[in-house]
């Protein structure tokens, strides 16, 4: 179950590689910033504001993770993804991912609405 921008445990727990990316909603005009696991294929966050989730990644990943995340952050400003190429490609997610019940996939729409628009009311 996805976490709501809140996070315990620390950088050292992170083995496999986990993407931050970036949605933005045209219905309600903003963007939604969560964290992305590429074990379970599907938001490991809630979609939440840019503020919130800098707040989230701190209490999560600690000093050093935040050292990475300027850099990070560029690439997610610049693809949507943290990624490094080849797997820079957001567009990917929404074709190939377990994010729904049952671990069916879901596109960008169904992804924000199961993980953002319902859980920050728009």
């Amino acid at each position: 179950m996805p976490i709501r921008c809140y996070g315990q445990g620390g950088y050292k727990k992170r083995i496999m590689p986990r993407y931050i990316i970036k949605i933005y909603d045209d219905k309600f005009n903003r963007d939604y910033y969560m964290e992305w696991s590429t074990i379970v294929d599907a938001p490991v966050t809630y979609g939440c504001s840019l503020e919130e989730f800098t707040e989230y990644y701190r209490a999560e990943y600690g000093r050093q993770g935040i050292l990475e995340l300027n850099e990070r952050m560029k690439r997610v400003e610049e693809k949507g993804i943290s990624a490094h190429p080849p797997f820079d490609n957001l567009q990917s997610l929404f074709e190939y991912n377990r994010a729904g019940e049952d671990e069916t996939c879901l596109d960008k729409e169904g992804i924000l609405e199961r993980y953002c628009r319902n859980q920050l009311g728009g």
